[in-house]
């Protein structure tokens, strides 16, 4: 089979030829698994639409022939725009394994709040705000200092920080209603019981592949390992394997990072991602997760050619 590796670039890396970690993993896994990979850089196809009858067109030529794609899609701004490749995709009859409304929904945190809530799925206490007058409420709702701020969209721990006193929250609050795109605040507990830990949970195709716990480096209270956070083995109890193959579902999405907090009531689901790291789960736990992409990625093309 030939297999494309949907690649998307955010920022000024757009111009870079070389690869990231996590596509020449899924490369590698692609060619050990007796298959051609094909990287396919979302910055090099272009839309084009006729009277009645769109395309796409990779360098200005014919688009590749593929039998399925699997999409690295890490945008963290424009998401609805930059993921209509994705959805033209699948309006030509692509077999991509994960679709477009999973996508957009994933890389919008409040959508994702409201998803997870309503399939009764726990989450941190959060509070959405969009005025100072309202940010009284909302801190005393989230359980007080310090509290953890987000914005609507981010990955990998961008769009994230702890605020420790209401003067800092205020200071940070109007330094945010200066830009052009803002229009949200999330307020969110801060659990202090997880002392800046939490528990990824990768999954592939609604099944649990790999998971590790995550430590923060220093004073930092993320701990995404692409800030320098450090993993290392963990056992889930069964609610959390529970909670996390749901939180999954409840996106609809095939390819899940979900990352877990163990409160003192349980555990809550921080974020699902979309376009979760390779590289950090795999050294941690020996598991091959690019691996287990693609036999799910063959498998999903055998399926859609039926």
């Amino acid at each position: 089979m030939k297999i494309g590796i949907l690649q998307f670039k955010p920022g000024k890396s757009i111009r870079s030829r070389k690869l990231p970690k996590d596509i020449k993993m899924l490369k590698a896994a692609v060619k050990e698994l007796g298959h051609t990979p094909v990287v396919i850089r979302e910055d090099r196809c272009q839309l084009y639409y006729t009277r009645n009858q769109p395309k796409i067109l990779y360098n200005g030529k014919k688009f590749p022939k593929v039998d399925v794609i699997i999409p690295r899609f890490n945008a963290l701004s424009n998401v609805s725009l930059k993921a209509t490749i994705v959805n033209q995709l699948e309006l030509l009859g692509f077999p991509i394994i994960q679709k477009y409304t999973s996508l957009v929904r994933a890389k919008n945190k409040l959508r994702t709040l409201q998803l997870l809530t309503s399939k009764n799925i726990p989450v941190p206490k959060t509070m959405i705000v969009r005025r100072f007058e309202y940010l009284d409420t909302a801190i005393k709702a989230v359980g007080d200092f310090p509290i953890i701020i987000k914005t609507p969209f981010g990955s990998l721990g961008k769009g994230v920080a702890i605020v420790e006193t209401k003067r800092s929250l205020l200071s940070a609050f109007d330094m945010l209603l200066s830009s052009n795109d803002f229009n949200s605040l999330m307020i969110q507990e801060y659990v202090k019981e997880s002392e800046g830990k939490d528990v990824r949970v990768f999954i592939v195709d609604g099944k649990i592949v790999a998971k590790m716990e995550r430590d923060a480096e220093g004073r930092d209270f993320r701990s995404n390992m692409a800030l320098g956070g450090s993993g290392k083995l963990v056992k889930l109890s069964k609610k959390e394997r529970d909670i996390s193959r749901d939180a999954a579902k409840a996106l609809k999405l095939k390819i899940a990072g979900v990352d877990l907090l163990r409160s003192n009531h349980g555990p809550v689901v921080m974020e699902v991602n979309c376009n979760p790291g390779l590289e950090g789960i795999t050294e941690t736990t020996g598991i091959d997760v690019a691996k287990k992409i693609v036999e799910y990625a063959v498998k999903f093309a055998k399926y859609s050619s039926q």
